[in-house]
């Protein structure tokens, strides 16, 4: 059984259709990403899977449960999110940023300043030198970090990712790539990650679900990416410098 399935969904406001009979599934392990162009509905299909909107069509499904049938915190709870501007609290800790859904959750300090520190030194900073510090004392790369592993540290069985790299330098944005595909792997999480650099989805994705004013147009693993012929992601492709579409990327 998928771990996360959307089953025709559909969303509309104000007689605006957004997403349109919607439908995929993601297992643990794997990372589906959306890839569309602003506006296409990426953003909106994460908001209806943490229930900050509801559909207005189809159902979304969480390891069996109808999440319309959820408490919407709880449910929150269970879900890591991660954000382009990290939304860490400004005035806590490094380590009470990341022990915050634990904190939630009523686990002693003890296993949440374990589970904190652990993490930080999984995502490649330093617990004993950092975990002290507030939010504007480290760099950009260092506070996406701790947001990736705040999103973990409840050992959520799905995660969310809107955009989460776009802001970074080239360099730290290639080594968060490679390190949120260990962390993926090391915890065996189903991933929804957003985005509109086809560089990016075809490094990081498990597979690819192009979206065109909410609708599907495909759905694919990254190996085949190269022979979709479908409008968006052809254009997708012609972003690519010709070198690359000579052969695919490992």
């Amino acid at each position: 059984m998928s771990y996360l399935s959307f089953r025709q969904v559909s969303y509309g406001v104000d007689g605006r259709t957004i997403l349109d009979n919607l439908s995929f599934e993601v297992d643990r392990g794997e990372t589906l990403v959306l890839l569309g162009r602003s506006g296409s509905g990426k953003t909106t299909a994460l908001r209806l899977i943490n229930r900050l909107l509801e559909p207005t069509g189809g159902s979304i499904v969480i390891n069996g449960e109808e999440i319309g049938h959820l408490d919407r915190i709880g449910l929150r709870r269970r879900i890591g999110y991660v954000i382009q501007d990290f939304g860490l609290l400004p005035h806590w800790t490094i380590e009470q940023n990341v022990a915050l859904v634990p904190r939630l959750l009523g686990w002693d300090e003890g296993r949440q300043r374990q589970r904190a520190r652990e993490l930080l030194d999984q995502v490649g900073l330093k617990a004993s030198e950092l975990a002290g510090r507030r939010p504007h004392q480290l760099s950009g790369g260092q506070r996406q970090r701790v947001a990736v592993a705040r999103a973990l540290a409840a050992e959520p069985g799905l995660l969310l990712f809107d955009e989460p790299f776009g802001a970074l330098d080239p360099v730290t944005r290639h080594e968060m790539q490679e390190q949120f595909r260990q962390l993926r792997n090391r915890y065996n999480v189903a991933s929804v990650f957003v985005t509109h650099d086809l560089m990016e989805a075809l490094s990081i994705g498990t597979r690819i679900a192009v979206l065109d004013s909410g609708r599907l147009e495909v759905l694919t693993v990254p190996e085949e990416f190269f022979a979709v012929t479908t409008p968006v992601a052809r254009a997708f492709l012609d972003t690519l410098p010709p070198e690359m579409l000579q052969r695919p990327t490992s």
